[in-house]
């Protein structure tokens, strides 16, 4: 979970998160001209000369590739905890004993729901601003509007940070101890 969480969070600025990292030596020079490009651009203003592929560029870098990421990686972790799930639980053999049944156990598909729900959480959150950015419409836009297509981003945001904490223990035990060493109270 806190993996998923760090790939969404990475997901709208990979370039400078990778440059304070101090990752950016080892990376290719083609992968950080890429992923440095629409800053670049900006930063020389010739921002209005590349608005024809920095709407596309923005969508994939923000949504395609962190979606790729979280779909391999909800996909490892659940094939791991399902073979996990069957080496524990015994696969339940038929009346004839020639062939055998399997079924998901409730952890599992509690933790299939998890992970779509979290898919769904980011992807709403995050594709209203970025398709409207791709389709070219932010130009001319009314700033409140556009504050309205970032408002499901943050909530998308806050609700991946309350799942983190709800759902995990030692987070929150941790932050729990911390609070209460904060307040003094023993």
């Amino acid at each position: 979970m806190v993996f998923v969480f760090i790939v969404y969070l990475t997901g709208w600025s990979p370039i400078y998160i990778a440059a304070a990292a101090g990752l950016t030596r080892g990376m290719p020079d083609w992968l950080y001209y890429l992923l440095e490009l629409p800053a670049g651009a900006f930063m020389e203003g010739k921002l209005l000369w590349t608005l024809t592929w920095i709407g596309p560029y923005e969508f994939f870098i923000v949504l395609v590739v962190p979606a790729v990421i979280f779909a391999i990686s909800s996909a490892i972790i659940f094939f791991t905890v399902r073979a996990s799930s069957r080496r524990v639980h015994t696969v339940a053999a038929s009346i004839s004993g020639s062939s055998t049944t399997e079924c998901l156990s409730s952890r599992d598909i509690l933790l299939l729901k998890h992970m779509v729900f979290v898919f769904i959480v980011y992807l709403t959150g995050w594709s209203p601003v970025y398709i409207a950015a791709a389709a070219g419409v932010t130009n001319g836009m009314p700033a409140w509007l556009f504050y309205l297509l970032e408002l499901p981003a943050g909530v998308s945001y806050m609700v991946l940070l309350l799942d983190l904490l709800w759902y995990n223990h030692e987070v929150r035990q941790y932050l729990k101890e911390k609070f209460v060493r904060w307040l003094h109270i023993q």
